[in-house]
């Protein structure tokens, strides 16, 4: 074996986990090949691009580069031959699709086997999807009628297409349907009047799931959905169309029946969902094999409806599935599909017959964010660093008041002001928490204000930050104990626990029950409370602070996003446009000029063959 272990393996080699080594090292031995340096070291960086949420490994990105060098701890790394020996390596191998073995190599990129049928599958199943169904006269008259009054509009081309019109028309018809946009842009608005022209068009009859990847996301959904449904009954739409439509939502791991100690879930190819319609919210934050297992559990006939932004960040485990399936800019639709949305929109959309986005609508009007946060989530999504950080100088705050930073929504403080603005934040806002006069007011003073970090680790990380929270808390009220359990605690589940229906970013409290003894309580989907005893708990951690990643699916009436001091390879564009996009009110950005100008010189990509698979396959 080329390393004697995996300490030997990461004794050599920077970034390097005990499971990358013993992943190539089982690869190694399966194939014979236990002495191949340069094979040992592609399998090393195929599971190394795994765990970093790459689905497979592109070999023409590795060659002529050296992996896992640092020159701090005097690690020369790997040095990647180039394109032709690694082929040479690669070709003498018997390692394609057809192959059975571990590993495959597909256009140019090595896959675990298990990622490339994920792939393979989800590129199959949404293409047999795509194809438009015209509805009958019948249902035609309906849906003209029912887009009508629920748009309060004439059927009539405008110089700017309704985009929300064009969503609920394009969407009639077809099995699967992506509506994609950023925060504010109606994609809930949207849906709701969607699924109620399905329910117009069949009579009432449809059976409609709804799930979101997060519990607090499936709470969103719903309470987004039920606010809608009022706005309905304000025009006067028929109340049995409006009844007919769900407000449950649930999680994914509820949606498909995970269970304790199971791999098995109740719902799959052989066993599939009952439903005509299922609607899933933030798509971004679904990983490939999630995917995968929604798409086997759904009914060949119903209709799948996937709502999210596109350009956020992607799910934190393997692959980019809503970024791949959507687009930035819409190419145009197929004749047919613009012909139907003209008919029952009176909306004009651009064509194209090389269209392989005639399923996909893009929501671009912010209704939400119509001041320095939509301005700047605009820029900071376009890469623009100069007119973003103008921006930030022209809301630079050198007094620090929360009342009134929170009556503006764009707030900078520069780093020098961040040790005092920390200390007043705690005061302002977390002190509040353990407080509240009863569980519901905790809850609701833990969801107006959060610290977003892009890192765990650093002065800066999560884990550090909220230890010296803690502490600041501690000086002004002492119930509150640093790194134990205490009333007001706020906390965050790291690992799932299908037992306790508990999974990784549901955020809770600690607080007394009747008896007065301290418990966990979590908000279900139905927004109400549960307890947990602390004793039954997975790993937690506390969370007054929190990644931008575990943010996705939540809002927050005000936000600060506080930098490294130093630059980082984990900041991007998307990084920065998820975390400025939770705050709903105000937003607070520390940070120095440097570090903000470099975050948006990187773009956050993965690798991945799924869109390619799509466009090949049309």
């Amino acid at each position: 074996m080329i390393y004697s272990d995996s300490g030997s393996c990461q004794q050599q080699l920077d970034d390097i986990e005990a499971i990358d080594y013993f992943m190539a090292r089982q690869i190694s031995i399966e194939l014979e090949l236990e002495e191949e340096a340069l094979f040992f070291h592609l399998l090393l960086a195929l599971q190394w691009a795994l765990r970093k949420g790459h689905s497979c490994l592109p070999v023409k990105d590795v060659m002529g580069k050296i992996y896992w060098a640092n020159s701090e701890k005097g690690l020369k790394g790997y040095y990647f031959p180039s394109l032709i020996e690694i082929n040479a390596c690669l070709d003498a191998l018997a390692i394609t699709p057809d192959d059975n073995a571990p590993i495959v190599l597909d256009n140019q990129a090595l896959y675990l086997r298990r990622y490339w049928q994920f792939e393979v599958e989800i590129a199959e199943t949404l293409q047999s999807r795509m194809t438009l169904l015209p509805l009958d006269r019948q249902q035609q008259s309906r849906a003209k009628e029912i887009i009508s009054q629920l748009f309060n509009e004439n059927l009539s081309s405008q110089s700017e297409a309704d985009w929300q019109q064009v969503a609920v028309a394009n969407a009639l018809g077809r099995r699967l349907s992506i509506i994609s946009g950023g925060p504010g842009t109606g994609k809930t608005y949207t849906v709701t009047r969607l699924l109620a022209t399905l329910q117009a068009v069949n009579n009432g009859q449809l059976k409609i799931l709804m799930a979101a990847p997060t519990g607090k996301a499936a709470q969103r959904l719903k309470e987004s959905i039920a606010g809608a449904k009022s706005d309905l009954k304000k025009q006067l739409v028929d109340v049995h169309i409006i009844d007919s439509i769900s407000e449950e939502a649930v999680t994914l791991h509820r949606l498909l029946g995970f269970r304790p100690n199971n791999l098995k879930l109740n719902y799959n190819a052989k066993h599939p969902l009952n439903c005509d319609v299922l609607l899933i919210d933030e798509v971004s934050m679904i990983d490939l094999p999630m995917m995968a297992r929604v798409l086997r559990a759904l009914p060949e006939q119903s209709m799948l409806i996937l709502l999210g932004d596109a350009d956020q960040l992607p799910s934190v485990e393997t692959g980019s599935v809503l970024a791949d399936i959507a687009c930035q800019q819409h190419p145009g639709y197929h004749h047919d599909a613009a012909e139907q949305i003209k008919l029952f929109s009176g909306q004009i959309v651009s064509e194209n017959t090389d269209s392989h986005y005639s399923h996909l609508t893009l929501l671009t009007k912010s209704r939400r964010f119509g001041g320095d946060i939509g301005a700047i989530a605009t820029e900071v999504i376009s890469a623009k660093a100069h007119d973003s950080w103008e921006r930030l100088l022209k809301n630079e705050q050198t007094i620090i008041s929360f009342e009134y930073a929170e009556k503006g929504q764009l707030n900078y403080l520069p780093d020098a002001l961040y040790e005092k603005w920390l200390i007043k934040a705690c005061q302002y806002y977390f002190l509040k928490i353990s407080k509240a006069q009863n569980l519901h007011k905790a809850f609701s003073a833990l969801a107006r204000f959060r610290i977003l970090l892009p890192t765990r680790v650093g002065e800066r990380g999560v884990e550090q930050l909220n230890k010296t929270i803690e502490k600041l808390l501690n000086k002004y009220n002492k119930t509150i104990y640093p790194e134990q359990n205490y009333k007001g605690r706020p906390i965050m589940v790291i690992q799932n626990s299908y037992s306790s229906n508990l999974f990784n970013g549901d955020v809770g409290l600690v607080w007394p029950d009747d008896n007065g003894k301290l418990t966990a309580w979590f908000e279900d989907e139905d927004a109400r409370y549960r307890q947990i005893s602390l004793a039954r708990l997975p790993s937690v951690e506390t969370v007054y602070a929190m990644t931008i990643h575990k943010t996705q699916g939540s809002e927050f009436a005000h936000v600060a996003i506080v930098l490294p001091q130093t630059e980082h390879s984990l900041l991007s564009p998307e990084l920065l446009y998820t975390g400025l996009t939770r705050a709903k009110e105000s937003l607070f950005i520390i940070g120095s000029e440097a570090v903000w100008k470099k975050a948006l010189s990187e773009r956050s990509w993965r690798y991945s063959g799924l869109r390619n698979r799509l466009e090949d396959t049309k």
